[in-house]
Order: C-alpha cells, then sequence, then structure tokens
C-alpha cells in the first residue's frame, strides 16, 4: 500500500471513529416551564442520551407538585394546611416535613428566634398571602393596626411547636408556614430525581431560587437590582457551575404606603417587617439552605449575616442593604472566586 493510500486510510478511519464517537455520545436538550407551580414560573432544562427528554421534564414536573402539594398555603388540602386546621390535635408526621422542620430548628438557632415557621398568622394579618392575588385590585393594602400585631405576636413561636418523626402539635391558633424552606427543598429533590432517571445536566430555576448539576462550563447568573430602572435591572453577576442559589429581596412581595414599603419578610419578634436590607443572596451546594439561609440572613443585621454564614461551609453571600440612603454591600470572600462583578 502507498504512502498516499495510507494516509487516505488513516484519514478515513479518524472521520469514521469521530462519527462513531458522535452517535454513541450524542445528547438532546429541551427546556419547558410551567407557570404554576411553587407559586411562581418553574424552567426546567435538561440534556439527556434520550430523544426523550421533554418527557423526562415533564416528569420532574410531576414529581415536584407531589412536594408543592405538601407544603402549599394556598391549598387546604396541603399536609400544611391540615396541620394548620387541626387546632391543638396531635397531627400525623410527614417525613419530609420533618426534615423541614428539623432545619428550620437549626435556622431558629442561629438568628436567634428571627428565623420562625410559625410566622404564618402575621404573614396572614399584614395581607402577603393573598397579595399576589391583589395587586391588580383597586384597594390598596395598609400596614396592620398596631394593637393587632401585638396580640398576633402571641401566636408566634417556633419553640410552641411539639413533634417528632411521627406527630406534630401545634397550639390553638399557631399555624406554620414552610414559605422560606419548600421551594429550595423541591429543588434539591427534583435535581436528585433528574440525576437518578439518568439525565445529563440540568437546570431548575424558580425565579428566586436555582439549581445547576452536570454543567461543562459556569453559568453566569444575575441579580436583580432591588430598585431598578430602565437602563439598570441588574445589580451584580457571578458564575456557578454546579450547585445552588437563593435570593430574597424586599421586592419580590411588598406594597408602599405613605411613602414607605412594607414587605413579606418579617421580623416574628417586632411583628414587622425588617428594615434597611434591601436583597441577599446565599450560594450552597443545597437549594434547600440556599433558601433557608437567604432568608435568615435577611432577618440579621448585614454584618451579623456574614459572621453567621462562616458556620456553613461552602457558602457564599452577597448582601445589599442601606447605609445613608445608599445602596451598598457585603460580600463573602467566596465571591471573588465566583467571578463577582458589579453592574
Amino acid at each position: 500500500m502507498s504512502k498516499k493510500e495510507l494516509i487516505s486510510l488513516a484519514l478515513l478511519l479518524l472521520v469514521v471513529s469521530y462519527g462513531a464517537w458522535n452517535y454513541f455520545h450524542r445528547s438532546y436538550t429541551d427546556t419547558r416551564m410551567d407557570q404554576n407551580l411553587l407559586d411562581t414560573v418553574v424552567t426546567i432544562s435538561a440534556r439527556s442520551k434520550s430523544k426523550n427528554v421533554g418527557a423526562e421534564i415533564d416528569s420532574v414536573f410531576a414529581y415536584i407538585r407531589t412536594l408543592d402539594h405538601k407544603f402549599n398555603d394556598y391549598d387546604p388540602d396541603s399536609w400544611v394546611s391540615r396541620l394548620n386546621a387541626a387546632q391543638g390535635e396531635s397531627f400525623p408526621m410527614d417525613p419530609d416535613a420533618y426534615e423541614l422542620l428539623c432545619i428550620a430548628d437549626s435556622l431558629h438557632k442561629l438568628t436567634g428566634g428571627l428565623f420562625d415557621v410559625t410566622v404564618k398568622p402575621l404573614y396572614d394579618l399584614w395581607g402577603f398571602s393573598t397579595l399576589g392575588a391583589s395587586l391588580a385590585d383597586t384597594l390598596s393594602p395598609v400596614p396592620p393596626d398596631s394593637l393587632v400585631i401585638k396580640e398576633t405576636l402571641k401566636l408566634i413561636g417556633f419553640g410552641k411547636v411539639r413533634y417528632n418523626s411521627k406527630s406534630i402539635t401545634l397550639p390553638p391558633g399557631t399555624q406554620l408556614t414552610f414559605g422560606a424552606l419548600a421551594k429550595g427543598y423541591a429543588l434539591d429533590k427534583a435535581r436528585a430525581f433528574m440525576q437518578k432517571r439518568g439525565l445529563l445536566s440540568g437546570t431548575i430555576d424558580c425565579t428566586s431560587s436555582m439549581t445547576f448539576f452536570g454543567q461543562k462550563l459556569p453559568q453566569v447568573v444575575s441579580i436583580q437590582h432591588p430598585r431598578p430602572e430602565p437602563q439598570k435591572q441588574t445589580i451584580g453577576s457571578f458564575r456557578i457551575e454546579n450547585g445552588s442559589l437563593s435570593t430574597s429581596g424586599d421586592y419580590q412581595l411588598y406594597f408602599d404606603y405613605a411613602g414607605r414599603r412594607y414587605h413579606h419578610l418579617l421580623n416574628p419578634l417586632t411583628g414587622y417587617p425588617v428594615e434597611n436590607v434591601f436583597s441577599v443572596t446565599v450560594i450552597n451546594p443545597s437549594a434547600l439552605w440556599a433558601d433557608g439561609l437567604s432568608t435568615a440572613l435577611f432577618l440579621l443585621e448585614p454584618n451579623a449575616a456574614l459572621a453567621a454564614l462562616k458556620r456553613y461551609p461552602g457558602s457564599n453571600a452577597v448582601i445589599f442593604y442601606n447605609e445613608n440612603g445608599n445602596i451598598v454591600s457585603l460580600k463573602s470572600l467566596g465571591m471573588k472566586e465566583l467571578d463577582w462583578h458589579d453592574n
């Protein structure tokens, strides 16, 4: 065989090998959205060796719905709604709820009682349970009477909850909400569900919370500006390859009254929204911990919040807050490694 023929054969083998490699390593991607899940819009992207990746994504949505049905405050048939209606009676524990309660207990201790899942009566009093539906109404919300707030505070307190892995009892009038944990928990469970089904990579985006796995390149994530202008919608960005993040902000659910903003992140000791903090973004391998910590740190003074974060290895945060009328920030040291950029 001549040299020219050997070269041609080698090139042919190279082309065939490349084609075979592509065939056996081919993958398919799809992105789908559900606009009525976890009280937000959920977008899932996935890559799979199967052409049926779209159907796989649909199964993830179905799985998330099973969790949403347990912890949805707005569903009267959900586990948490039926618990809240039990009015002092012992109620069967749900395994997922028990896991959330253990995390809630940890964050309650971390914040000196500021993170409290029994805040629901206060949340309802302020009208935040129905504010999303009422934003289009002509009647504007108003702050509750201070005396009513004071009375409602008597119902608040995680220490009032009696629970173990088998059952839970709430005092009459005390109610739970997992709004600061359930979304992250659902994302963690859904990510594990996707990996178990053999999906090669995926992203679940719930607007304020996101999780990534199997990514080959870092993904750029932008943080919403707490007081956006037409030419300035984001306040900063960073890169994340695999992991999770969550943002708690005073712009996510609020109303304005008499020139002042009242938002849904309430201090359970005073009964009023936290002042002078605009947003907290936490990056953590777990979406559940990112979700819970973003709320917990929002409730703390910014410097104390960053100090508390040091108890959680692998976590990073950026906090935007008010200082003398200006939006300023505090960032954990690891944000530099995540290629943080101010916008």
